[in-house]
């Protein structure tokens, strides 16, 4: 049976959630076994991981892009056994991508790995709004209640746990850094460094149209490839939320920001996190130290 609302409290969204996806399904992501020439694309949550997916996917299949949901062609390993997906199975191109949110220590070892990083508070109301609308009804669960859980760090799962844990790994030949905003300057040298990394001996032609397909024009007009229908058929099928609910993961620009000030609260227990990760660990005292390290040379 449909939900018959959307959630309307902090504690319903949870439930809804983990109907959608129990957290032992989280677990089992772990076990999953990949080959060395796999990409796995691990960026935290809203920090461009789809704009990655279909980078990635238009370099390897040369622009393809005759499908319903990026996931579907390039999953998402955390949630592959609730969707029934089989990670093992070949995808039709090489090399094999997939999807991830883990942080280096929690992903599965042994693959090739990309994440991009997006500058904190960005990414933090980026993920409110997401959710907003979709897993919660608008105006029932304030930015900062929705924010408390993301900002422990005891749980392991935080952006700045999952950053520090990937940044200790730069210097890996295995692993590609990139940064959302150099992405956003720039798309073009980006996407030659991608294919570059993951093996495609993309000429101009190619690049030119990657370049083109990955373009916030291109992909908002192709935004129903981008939304999650795996999800929201999932959704449906165990009655979670209302029949059809979804989310929107390419966005214009907002024109509503007084809507999502992070409160004084919230960026003190963001400074301090930083702090005791990218600052404590490497001497980064800034996220805009992050970009410029990241910036091509």
């Amino acid at each position: 049976m449909p939900a018959d609302r959307f959630p309307r409290s902090f504690d319903e969204m949870i439930a809804a959630k983990n109907l959608i996806f129990p957290p032992i399904t989280f677990e089992r992501g772990k076990e999953f076994k990949p080959r060395t020439d796999d990409i796995i694309i691990a960026p935290w949550s809203k920090s461009g991981t789809t704009w990655l997916q279909q980078i990635v996917h238009g370099l390897r299949s040369g622009g393809d892009m005759d499908f319903d949901d990026i996931s579907r062609l390039t999953p998402w390993i955390e949630v592959a056994d609730a969707l029934g997906i089989d990670l093992d199975a070949e995808q039709g191109w090489w090399p094999r991508a997939f999807k991830s949110h883990y942080s280096y220590n929690a992903v599965p070892k042994g693959a090739r790995y990309i994440v991009s990083f997006r500058e904190p508070h960005s990414t933090l109301v980026s993920y409110y709004r997401f959710y907003e609308g979709w897993m919660f009804e608008p105006g029932t669960v304030s930015l900062e209640e929705y924010l408390a859980p993301h900002l422990d760090r005891a749980r392991g799962k935080d952006y700045w746990t999952h950053m520090e844990s990937w940044w200790s790994q730069r210097d890996a030949e295995n692993v590609l850094l990139l940064s959302y905003e150099l992405m956003q300057e720039d798309i073009r040298p980006i996407v030659v460094r991608v294919a570059e990394f993951i093996g495609i001996d993309a000429d101009d032609d190619l690049v030119a149209l990657v370049v083109h397909q990955s373009s916030r024009e291109f992909m908002l007009e192709h935004g129903d490839r981008f939304d999650d229908l795996l999800h929201r058929q999932r959704s449906d099928a165990v009655g979670a939320l209302p029949l059809g609910a979804g989310s929107t993961k390419v966005t214009a620009a907002s024109n509503e920001p007084s809507r999502y000030v992070l409160s004084p609260d919230v960026l003190a227990a963001m400074e301090q996190n930083w702090a005791e990760t990218m600052d404590a660990s490497f001497g980064l005292s800034t996220y805009a130290e992050v970009v410029e390290a990241l910036r091509p040379g």
